[in-house]
């Protein structure tokens, strides 16, 4: 018995994905569709995939052009999948409003996306009712500051934040590695790009160190400003820890709930109930009532 293509649409949606838009342009203008079936192919040379049903007019467009570049949506982006998905009624122009700019190719890159490749088509090949483009990454470039957006079961979504389990606490400067002092600013917040640029700076001057510790002695942090930041040095600090010191401002518990679900597992914290930062009595009630293990 065949397989009933809707049951096999149902399954596969079950696989969690991403979110993008690929486009193009050409002659006739710029062409663009949201698309879920995106891969990495191979790293030398750089080639990606991504999986188009040949009754498309953009399947089409990208056979004209030999070109395309897919924008990898943000949580933020879900009118832009909507729109490209052609699923906002009254919209004809895909691209009227949008804001856009151009790499190596012409095709067209949106702005607020966590990254972008731009790929001159490679190779196609057959994939039943869809073709198989391959295309060679000629450009690239990342803005993580924000979480991806999800496909699931026929939804857009995004991650849910996941507590973290254990803990580490620590006194301040009782283990070694690169310390960016008063880390989000001293009489007022500074931006996340200024926050990375310094980090990036300091762990080149400690090569190999194995944290990196943000400082919040001012009491700049808040939960939004620590959240972007954390998600923005995943992108480029590797497998260096980042270690926290929550200051002792009103907001310095929200911002370890926030540092907790944002990735970090590590506390730097005052022994005393006066300090600058946030004493360790009152880290550990709060970690004891949610639950989270301690380690020393």
């Amino acid at each position: 018995m065949a397989l009933d293509p809707e049951d096999f649409k149902a399954v596969m949606g079950q696989w969690p994905s991403g979110v993008t838009v690929v486009t193009t342009a050409d002659a006739e203008g710029p062409a663009g569709m949201t698309a879920s079936s995106f891969s990495s192919v191979s790293l030398k040379p750089p080639l990606v995939s991504i999986c188009v049903a040949r009754h498309l007019y953009m399947h089409q467009r990208l056979q004209q052009a030999g070109h395309f570049a897919v924008n990898i949506l943000s949580k933020d982006g879900v009118q832009d999948g909507l729109r490209f998905a052609g699923m906002l009624p009254g919209v004809e122009d895909r691209f009227a409003g949008i804001e856009t700019q151009t790499a190596v190719t012409g095709s067209p890159l949106l702005k607020g996306t966590l990254g972008w490749v731009d790929c001159r088509t490679w190779a196609t090949y057959d994939g039943g009712d869809h073709t198989i483009f391959v295309g060679e990454v000629l450009d690239a470039g990342i803005e993580p500051t924000a979480a991806p957006l999800l496909y699931h079961s026929r939804s857009w979504g995004q991650f849910a934040d996941v507590l973290a389990s254990e803990v580490r606490l620590s006194l301040p400067g009782a283990v070694p590695g690169p310390v960016l002092g008063c880390a989000f600013g001293q009489s007022q917040p500074d931006s996340v790009e200024t926050i990375v640029g310094r980090a990036q700076k300091a762990l080149k001057s400690e090569p190999g160190a194995s944290r990196l510790v943000l400082d919040d002695l001012s009491g700049m942090a808040d939960p939004l400003l620590l959240r972007l930041t954390v998600q923005a040095l995943s992108g480029v600090i590797g497998k260096t820890r980042v270690v926290f010191r929550p200051g002792a401002s009103p907001l310095g518990l929200a911002n370890v709930l926030v540092a907790l679900k944002s990735g970090i597992h590590e506390l730097e914290v005052s022994a005393e109930a006066m300090g600058p930062y946030l004493p360790r009595a009152d880290i550990m009630h709060m970690l004891q009532r949610m639950g989270v293990a301690v380690k020393d």
